[in-house]
């Protein structure tokens, strides 16, 4: 990994990346529909080959989730934390984006009743990983789409890299809680591997609206929710010819609190 976690980080300026990635089209769908779903080639340009798979390498160092009721042990997953801000350009500048690292805390989910009440500690991601490329280009997306759908700058962001795993003769549940809400603003999914397992597929549940399937197959296919809007859950993944593994960056945005 080759970023540093010093400092401040900026993204690319938005202007010109709105322009070139449809921010604006993703950003006026998720907010006509709830959601918008990304396939991976409306997110590949943003990484280079080696960036993708020097991030991808992440998922190759995480630890046992042991919080999942029943001793089930089919996840592994790292937790972090970053300050992302999207400040608009004033007088014709340009926007920018910029990541800093936030300490390291308990993870909580009272919306979901598996969770609730519970402070569930995970592993840390790395300082390197935490601002690597792939890190600010894909949580950098999700913020602006963010920014671009509520008018909010400052995000307070959790980031989870997740990986389920379905061993032969059984299978890994990537929502064990089933049909949920996170209970943040707005929430990122982006699959970074997919290998030798069948399932997953996902259901979002818009308010008021018919349900909407997809699967994410490819690295890089993505959805961007707005939690309060919609409903959502993952079937289980089965293995196919091996150890089935499926890998997530979990991106969850929420409105940095005033003053800091």
């Amino acid at each position: 990994m080759t970023a540093t976690a010093t400092g401040v980080r900026p993204g690319p300026p938005v202007d010109e990346y709105a322009a070139a990635y449809g921010v604006g089209r993703y950003a006026a769908r998720a907010a006509r529909e709830g959601f918008v779903a990304l396939r991976r080639d409306a997110v590949r340009p943003l990484l280079s080959d080696s960036a993708l798979a020097e991030f991808q390498g992440a998922w190759e160092d995480l630890e046992l989730d042991a919080c999942i009721p029943g001793g089930k042990l089919f996840r592994r997953r790292r937790y972090g934390r970053i300050r992302v801000d999207v400040a608009p350009g004033g007088a014709g500048a340009e926007t920018t984006v910029s990541f800093a690292p936030l300490p390291h805390t308990a993870f909580r989910q009272d919306v979901i009743r598996m969770w609730r009440g519970e402070e569930r500690v995970f592993a840390p991601i790395a300082p390197e990983v935490l601002l690597h490329e792939g890190m600010r280009a894909l949580v950098g997306l999700d913020a602006r789409i963010a920014t671009a759908v509520s008018g909010v700058t400052a995000w307070e962001v959790g980031v989870h890299l997740v990986r389920i795993l379905a061993e032969p003769g059984g299978e890994g549940e990537p929502t064990p809680e089933g049909r949920h809400r996170d209970g943040h603003c707005f929430v990122g999914m982006h699959l970074l591997r997919r290998e030798r397992c069948g399932g997953g597929l996902s259901t979002v549940h818009p308010e008021g609206g018919d349900p909407v399937r997809l699967t994410l197959l490819d690295p890089l296919d993505s959805m961007f929710v707005d939690d309060a809007r919609v409903t959502h859950e993952v079937s289980p993944i089965s293995p196919l010819g091996g150890t089935g593994v499926r890998d997530m960056l979990l991106v969850d945005l929420n409105p940095a609190p005033a003053g800091e």
